[in-house]
């Protein structure tokens, strides 16, 4: 399993407007629903929100990775979201988030989401792939960068 693999067009934003944190969730676990990668939206959101309160997801440097493994999730799937303005998260260098990159795993004993976690923390650890997602204009511009990565 490839993260530049799963990229869906669906599942990625480059001016997602929300106020806060909660909206922000609310609205991407809609992408999620809307690309028919989970079955029950409110399911879903129960979810991402349940773990959300376990320990905030916000990583640092701008970016949150709010994540979820339910029944209710078909396929494994990731959303690139990038906010219209930086909202709080409770990121660990207590800065606001302006990145949003929310995982959905069906809860299954293959751990899936802990595949995509890992992936995921390693690329973005570089600096110049991290930057380069966040700067991205375009979903081309997003492939190119998990392809590149992807090959290396």
């Amino acid at each position: 399993m490839e993260m530049a693999d799963m990229i869906d067009r669906r599942l990625v934003s480059l001016s997602l407007d929300a106020k806060d944190k909660e909206e922000a969730i609310q609205k991407i676990c809609r992408m999620m629903y809307d690309a028919g990668k989970v079955t029950d939206y409110n399911e879903y959101l129960a979810g991402v929100k349940a773990r959300e309160l376990e320990f905030a997801t916000g990583m640092g440097n701008g970016i949150a990775i709010p994540h979820c493994k339910n029944s209710c999730v078909k396929d494994a799937a990731f959303t690139l979201v990038k906010l219209k303005n930086p909202i709080e998260w409770g990121a660990l260098d207590n800065e606001p988030v302006d990145y949003v990159i929310m995982l959905a795993a069906p809860d299954s004993s293959d751990n899936v989401h802990l595949k995509m976690l890992s992936q995921l923390a390693v690329s973005l650890m570089d600096d110049d792939f991290r930057e380069s997602l966040k700067d991205a204009a375009d979903v081309d511009q997003i492939i190119n960068i998990f392809q590149s990565r992807k090959e290396q």
